[in-house]
């Protein structure tokens, strides 16, 4: 079933000359050229042409077929994934339920069409007949994740989103799990076929330049870009897309170090903390976007219960392999290079793994930007401040998290809100009980946030919410109604719920 090529218009297609960058047992892996990409484009805009078309139910039919195929390849899909990844089975397991679970969640959404937003007012003797409703913006290109095979991947939450919203996608597979991204792509593909929609609905392509980043980028047909990664990465397509003579919006989800804040009162209390707080910075080897990598802790003492006890926990724990060798290098340079930024800067490292842990003080990291970056692995650094005010003086040296979580106890109550009102212009998510790790897909969810852990913090990459980034409002005014979309036409033949004179209903 692998073959190392890429597909576009539902065939496997081979680039000449052929320029191969990956292995597989004894399959070769094949870089996309131009020609495949300008294919793509071409047959993703007729895919676009027709999915704009068609009724919310439609494209929920075609997701749930998405579920059948991957359920029917789920043994090979995990067997690849553990081998590429080097992640046990039960990550496996639980990164293939949520695929699902998210797709399930679109369905749900598609089956009430509220996402559709259809508004009417009818016309008044001072006003005319207007009609909104929200449309597919086009091709979308989706980067796969490189720290989750499946659930940020080839069948993760931009494309399906993307899909459930109408357009079509293009999926540039990642390169540290290129023959699991396959396999994925072609059971989508597939139930594209078996769904009798487009060939171009869904295309991927393989490879490890950037040029097909580039490419795609720049190419006129191009609508729209999903992306989790590094900031680097992120930030380089975004440029691009805004330099076209049409530029083109960049949805890029680029990482945080997700502060936690802990107050004096609260450290006492939790006697559980120091084992929650390591198994955070731990949880995937470090390698989800919510790890908490900066750690304050209300004491001036360094020598803190706490402070002894989760610096234990982090380098006496036996961690997992990274999920490639590239990221495990990075880390590892960037842990060389800590020592350093700051004299003051205490550094304990693991005799049994990669896990390493920091330790300073708030005023001594204040000037020092460099100990605020992520630092993507099973790293944090602890930063101990003496009172709210001296926090305080360290926020304008943050910048846009993920997420944010405050820990203090009902009797810290006035500390917890000066703090929270500080900080909630910079995440996207603020937790004012437990620990970051763990993004729940559901409509009140936001996994976003201010620059630069995303390039636009008005929407989110988790949950239903997530198809607003691929879709624009359009108004019709005064349209006869045989040529309006059915979610606006005067009979309602969707069935949907809609807004008609200031009123919601099913009208």
């Amino acid at each position: 079933m692998i073959q190392g090529l890429s597909q576009v218009g539902g065939q496997y297609v081979s680039s000449s000359p052929s320029k191969s960058f990956y292995q597989w047992k004894n399959t070769l892996f094949f870089e996309a050229d131009s020609n495949q990409i300008n294919h793509a484009l071409d047959q993703a805009e007729l895919a676009y042409a027709t999915l704009k078309m068609l009724a919310p139910s439609d494209i929920a039919q075609l997701l749930e077929c998405i579920i059948v195929e991957l359920e029917s390849h789920q043994p090979l899909i995990l067997e690849t994934y553990q081998a590429e990844s080097h992640f046990p089975k039960g990550r496996a397991d639980g990164e293939f339920a949520r695929t699902i679970g998210q797709i399930r969640t679109f369905i749900k959404l598609l089956e009430k069409g509220q996402h559709l937003q259809a508004k009417i007012d009818d016309a008044t003797e001072i006003s005319p007949d207007l009609r909104k409703v929200l449309m597919p913006i086009g091709p979308i290109a989706v980067f796969g994740a490189s720290n989750f095979p499946l659930a940020f991947s080839a069948a993760g939450g931009d494309t399906i989103s993307a899909l459930a919203a109408g357009c079509s996608v293009i999926i540039k597979g990642h390169p540290y799990h290129a023959a699991t991204s396959e396999l994925v792509a072609t059971c989508m593909i597939q139930a594209v076929e078996k769904s009798k929609l487009h060939c171009g609905t869904i295309s991927h392509l393989h490879g490890s330049s950037h040029h097909i980043g580039q490419y795609l980028i720049k190419h006129p047909k191009l609508k729209g870009v999903g992306f989790t990664g590094s900031f680097s990465g992120g930030k380089a397509l975004y440029d691009l897309a805004q330099k076209r003579t049409v530029p083109i919006p960049v949805f890029a989800e680029m990482g945080s170090v997700n502060p936690v804040i802990i107050l004096k009162e609260y450290l006492d209390t939790d006697k559980e903390l120091a084992q929650k707080l390591a198994d955070s910075v731990l949880l995937g080897s470090g390698q989800f976007c919510t790890n908490p990598g900066l750690i304050f802790i209300e004491s001036k003492d360094d020598n803190h219960p706490l402070v002894r006890d989760l610096i234990s926990r982090i380098i006496q724990s036996e961690v997992g392999p990274m999920v490639h060798e590239n990221i495990l290098k990075s880390y590892t340079d960037q842990i060389t290079q800590l020592s350093k930024y700051s004299p003051q800067l205490k550094v304990y490292q693991s005799n049994v793994s990669c896990a390493t842990c920091g330790v300073i003080k708030i005023n001594d990291l204040i000037d020092v930007s460099s100990l605020t970056h992520e630092i993507f692995g099973p790293y944090t650094l602890l930063v101990l401040f003496d009172g709210v005010d001296e926090f305080l003086k360290m926020i304008p040296k943050l910048k846009g998290q993920l997420t944010m979580t405050i820990l203090g106890n009902p009797s810290e109550v006035k500390k917890v809100s000066e703090i929270s009102q500080a900080v909630n212009h910079l995440a996207g998510r603020i937790l004012f009980n437990g620990v970051p790790t763990g993004v729940a897909v559901q409509s009140t969810m936001t996994h976003g946030g201010p620059f630069p852990a995303t390039t636009d913090s008005r929407f989110t990459s988790v949950g239903t919410d997530a198809i607003y980034r691929w879709l624009r409002p359009i108004t019709f005014q005064d349209c006869p109604d045989a040529l309006l979309p059915d979610a606006l036409k005067r009979m309602n033949p969707l069935k949907l719920t809609r807004e008609v004179n200031g009123t919601w209903g099913i009208h």
